[in-house]
């Protein structure tokens, strides 16, 4: 059993009710040989759909250097994602990748989770300040705070502790670093305390459906819903989630519209392309259904193993794989003798893999024709799917059954 170090464990209270949970834990290190500066805190972040907060453990360092061990607790069946940072004088030195996990009600051990030196591009640290949450970088003895709405250029004026930057016209408008944590003031009005978070990318979040034809985004902390094609948007600031069952649920009274994402995968009504969410908005008297997210997010970011080959199981003992790089659009993976990688499209239209290229190394006959078939297939494939045991299906337009199927390990 791995222990945290004086660990702190926060799950929501709107997540606390009625639910099981599910403990994780690891440890973080990283490569080089530099030691964690004295007062270092080590913060990590379990974020569930659209950036909802479902448990942190914040710690200080205490003079012990990696690997520091953590541990935490998750509702059960919602999946989450985990990034890790260590922050020095509240700026994050050392941050993680996003760390996946799927809905599920086991115990999870993630193991070593290795950290890269944090270079910020524009901005310095990202704040959560009770719900609120802010960016802040700097420059010379400037200071710009970023909301979802404003950017505010603070100066620096002398402080009895800490650094204190406040508007040069407006005295009330400050931020005021104090070690680990700070103090916000916007138009008069003290922001709860602001400690320092893991950085995270600002992706908007999509979600469509048909009859009618509607559509929702959501980015920088605003909801926009179009009802139908050549309405007039619909807009709302989002607010902090509430759980019902393992549905996450966004009341917007002031708008009219209350949206509710489920981690269940959902099909285009038209096309069939699988979703990673099952979307319902409830918008004045109308009910819209349709799916949210990216289809990539099904796909990419990790190792599939091929079970079946054109309804015939692979040879044993030999291995086949596929891995999508959602970046450079790129397949990878082993074909049971060489290693191989082709270019890959994927659109609401289908799904598409170019020629591959493979290593020449040289098996025996069975070994070597099981890969020329496997990777002649993947030339042939129009369109995936994810079943109800989680198995990949790739399919050809001109096939009923699945010429490819693959599964996630373990």
């Amino acid at each position: 059993m791995i222990r945290a170090l004086a660990s702190s464990c926060l799950v929501l209270s709107a997540f606390a009710t009625g639910l099981e949970a599910r403990p994780v834990a690891g440890s973080l290190t990283y490569l080089a040989r530099s030691a964690l500066p004295a007062g270092a805190e080590i913060v990590i972040e379990a974020r569930g759909l659209q950036d909802t907060l479902l448990a942190e453990s914040r710690f200080q360092s205490g003079g012990k250097q990696v690997p520091l061990p953590f541990s935490m607790t998750l509702p059960d069946a919602v999946g989450a994602t985990i990034r890790a940072a260590v922050v020095s004088e509240g700026r994050p030195i050392w941050v993680s990748d996003a760390i996946t996990l799927l809905p599920g009600d086991s115990p999870v051990e993630l193991g070593e989770i290795m950290l890269s030196p944090y270079q910020p591009m524009g901005f310095a640290s990202t704040l959560r300040c009770g719900e609120e949450r802010l960016r802040v970088g700097f420059f010379e003895n400037r200071a710009v705070l970023e909301t979802d709405t404003d950017r505010i250029i603070l100066s620096q004026v002398r402080a009895a502790s800490g650094a204190k930057f406040e508007d040069p016209d407006n005295p009330d408008i400050f931020y005021w670093s104090r070690g680990d944590t700070a103090l916000v003031s916007l138009t008069g009005e003290t922001l709860p305390e602001c400690v320092a978070v893991p950085p995270e990318p600002d992706q908007p979040y999509r979600a469509r459906g048909t009859e009618p034809f509607w559509s929702l985004t959501i980015a920088g902390g605003l909801v926009e819903l179009i009802p139908n094609i050549g309405m007039t948007p619909v807009q709302a600031r989002l607010p902090q989630a509430g759980l019902e069952g393992s549905d996450f649920v966004f009341d917007m009274a002031g708008a009219g519209m209350v949206l509710r994402l489920s981690e269940t995968i959902c099909r285009d009504l038209m096309s069939g392309t699988p979703y990673p969410q099952t979307v319902s908005v409830t918008w004045q008297d109308t009910v819209l259904e349709g799916c949210g997210g990216e289809s990539m997010d099904l796909l990419a970011g990790m190792e599939w193993v091929v079970e079946e080959v054109d309804g015939t199981d692979v040879i044993d003992d030999s291995r086949l794989t596929l891995e999508f790089d959602a970046i450079t659009r790129r397949l990878s993976g082993q074909g049971g003798c060489n290693r191989f990688n082709a270019a890959f499209d994927l659109s609401g239209e289908g799904l598409s893999i170019g020629p591959p290229a493979a290593t020449r190394m040289a098996c025996v006959a069975p070994l070597m024709e099981q890969e020329q078939h496997f990777f002649s297939l993947l030339q042939r494939l129009s369109r995936f799917d994810i079943d109800e045991t989680g198995a990949l299906l790739l399919f050809s337009n001109d096939q009923r059954n699945p010429l490819i199927i693959a599964r996630l390990e373990g």
